[in-house]
């Protein structure tokens, strides 16, 4: 079949500025390509990429776009116009997969095909302008129950496929350092609870009995790689001034070897995420989990997918009055219980082993398949 993925505006492929999302599309655009379809990704004009290439199989077309903004009104302003180019650049499809706003409602059906959604933030009440398409991916099944209850009549066109992740992290297991190290691996935002991490490693570092273990905060603070830029930057730290070389800002790694390797040197991993109603299925979770990281998240509905709490990994309730003290409680078990950690970390790879790309894959393609026939 003839697969089209249209990803947004702000993001180019190859990720050379990042984006979990552009990552797994391409991911799984290199295993359609290898099970015999044909496969052309539309992405975001950058630097001196080629307007029209094939590599490694898979046909690229970049259409002109823009850096995003601190505005939300500007950035769908920006992503309508970049949905237009890409709808009169389109190349004919069976398939058209893709997670740009408001695209759906500007396709041709001739040139797209079926009309394949991936829903992958929790729904703001947009989903009507989604109503021309076949298939709304849900990438968690909390995202899903969000579908249901915002457009009900669009719940029959909900599947549930969660992200892949990349084998690549399930090797490196083999060469963990296991340093005492808890790392973050984020964007540097209000929304992914960073601050809180900080006061808990805080208030750790009073006990003797954690002396050795060190913090590691990893992911870009600018706007236009979804930070909330240089301010928030200088709040964070700010925080962390205290613990002086017990914790070091490492700024944006993009370079996917140099990202295992982070995990790699990682024991804990914390994503504090405060966004109810922003993440969908947070990628950076699973990939330290496959790398063998015990991890802790915050008590949001989306990471049930992936974590039982005391098994796969813990949580903490981000929620209460002392967010920060309860996750301290919840570190300084894993820090302080080698069996409990060795235990949560092993439990977690064989629950990430769900999202392979082989996998995920077999999902999509089969699915696609059912859309066709239909």
């Amino acid at each position: 079949m003839r697969i089209t993925i249209v990803l947004g505006p702000f993001l180019p492929v190859p990720t050379v500025l990042g984006g979990a999302v552009e990552k797994v599309h391409l991911l799984l655009a290199g295993h359609y390509r290898a099970a015999g379809h044909d496969v052309t990704i539309v992405s975001r004009q950058y630097g001196d990429f080629a307007h029209d290439e094939t590599v490694d199989g898979i046909h690229h077309v970049r259409v002109p776009s823009f850096d995003a903004t601190p505005s939300l009104a500007a950035n769908l302003a920006l992503t309508l116009r970049y949905g237009l180019r890409v709808a009169r650049k389109l190349p004919p499809a069976d398939i058209t997969v893709t997670n740009v706003f408001a695209l759906p409602l500007l396709l041709s059906r001739r040139r797209a095909g079926r009309i394949y959604v991936q829903v992958g933030r929790f729904p703001k009440h947009q989903m009507f302008l989604y109503s021309r398409a076949d298939r709304l991916q849900a990438v968690s099944r909390e995202v899903a129950k969000a579908i249901g209850r915002q457009a009900p009549w669009l719940q029959r066109k909900v599947r549930v496929i969660g992200y892949a992740i990349p084998d690549a992290y399930f090797e490196a297991r083999a060469n963990r350092r296991m340093d005492k190290t808890i790392l973050f691996v984020g964007r540097l935002a209000r929304e992914k609870g960073v601050e809180i991490l900080l006061k808990a490693f805080a208030e750790l570092t009073r006990s003797q009995a954690i002396a050795d273990w060190k913090l590691r905060i990893v992911g870009p603070h600018a706007a236009t790689q979804g930070g909330d830029g240089q301010g928030y930057l200088d709040e964070l730290q700010a925080l962390a001034r205290p613990l002086g070389s017990r914790c070091a800002f490492v700024g944006p790694v993009f370079d996917p070897a140099a990202l295992i390797r982070e995990y790699q040197g990682g024991a804990i991993f914390v994503y504090p995420s405060l966004a109810a109603r922003g993440e969908a299925l947070p990628v950076a979770p699973l990939e330290a989990m496959a790398t063998g990281c015990a991890t802790v998240v915050s008590d949001l509905r989306c990471f049930d997918d992936y974590i039982d709490h005391g098994v796969t990994g813990l949580k903490f309730d981000h929620t209460g009055n002392k967010p920060a003290r309860d996750l301290a409680a919840q570190l300084l078990r894993l820090m302080t219980e080698p069996g409990l950690l060795e235990g949560i970390a092993a439990a977690g790879v064989r629950a990430a082993e769900r999202f392979r790309p082989d996998a995920i894959t077999q999902q999509m393609l089969g699915d696609f398949a059912e859309l066709l026939a239909s």
